[in-house]
């Protein structure tokens, strides 16, 4: 049975929805994204794939904002009711700037005792989803237990979708790319990847703030930019973009998958 859901990320909340951020409002930005989104789209559920803050003490703005219902566990759904969206869930992945315990106390009613990582499956339909955690730093790291987890979930052959925070292909910009996880973790995750690319549908992820769409050991892998600032590396200056933030449509169709960027003028 198809399917639809939306993946939005990075959004870089601060304290307040006054605050600026390099001169940019990420609280305004991402409340046009969820308007447009109420305006414009029908679907099943929303992601989010990080970094929902900047710093750890803006998990009650971020909340405030979405008027939020926690979820009981992690990834949720938890329920947002906001920008014309009503009681919409929404799963949630960590990002780099996300502290997990304060991340874990604020989106999950019923997390009494959160790891540091947080691997976890939820099934829509006919397809599991796989959340990824590369961990609190900016680089992307494959501890033992991501893999050890990836691997178990992958191996009864489910269709399956992946979401990671972490960036997982160069996007060609150094900065960025310097967050990439070594080539042998790399290797090791695409094998993986590899051995399985019969049905794993899609990877999207968030972290790097642009959006891209190729393929890598067979599979779909797809960035999208972030509904806070942008940012590029010009003359070995890293320069924030006040480029237009993009929303992702997916759907999932007996086996296929499709997807479409939207972009939202603020």
């Amino acid at each position: 049975m198809a399917f639809t859901f939306i993946q939005i990320t990075d959004h870089h909340l601060v304290e307040s929805e006054d605050i600026l951020l390099r001169g940019y409002n990420p609280a305004y930005a991402l409340r046009r994204v969820l308007r447009h989104i109420a305006e414009h789209e029908q679907f099943d559920f929303l992601v989010s794939t990080g970094d929902l803050v900047d710093n750890a003490d803006s998990y009650r703005t971020f909340c405030r904002l979405l008027q939020l219902q926690p979820a009981a566990a992690a990834p949720g759904p938890a329920l947002v009711t906001t920008e014309g969206l009503n009681a919409c869930p929404l799963y949630f992945l960590p990002g780099n700037h996300d502290d997990r315990e304060q991340f874990y106390s604020h989106l999950f009613s019923n997390v009494t005792a959160p790891g540091t990582l947080m691997h976890v499956v939820f099934q829509h339909k006919d397809v599991q989803f796989l959340c990824l955690d590369w961990g609190p730093s900016g680089r992307a790291i494959a501890h033992p237990e991501l893999i050890e987890f990836l691997e178990t979930s992958l191996r009864d052959g489910q269709p399956t979708v992946i979401f990671t925070h972490h960036h997982l292909v160069p996007t060609n910009d150094p900065f960025m790319d310097s967050f990439l996880p070594t080539p042998d973790e790399a290797r090791r995750f695409w094998q993986i990847i590899e051995q399985h690319q019969q049905h794993i549908l899609g990877i999207f992820s968030g972290h790097a703030h642009v959006t891209y769409e190729t393929t890598c050991a067979g599979v779909p892998v797809q960035g999208l930019r972030s509904t806070s600032y942008q940012f590029a590396t010009i003359n070995n200056e890293l320069v924030c973009l006040l480029q237009s933030p993009h929303y992702r449509v997916v759907t999932i169709d007996q086996g296929t998958i499709t997807s479409r960027i939207v972009e939202v003028d603020l």
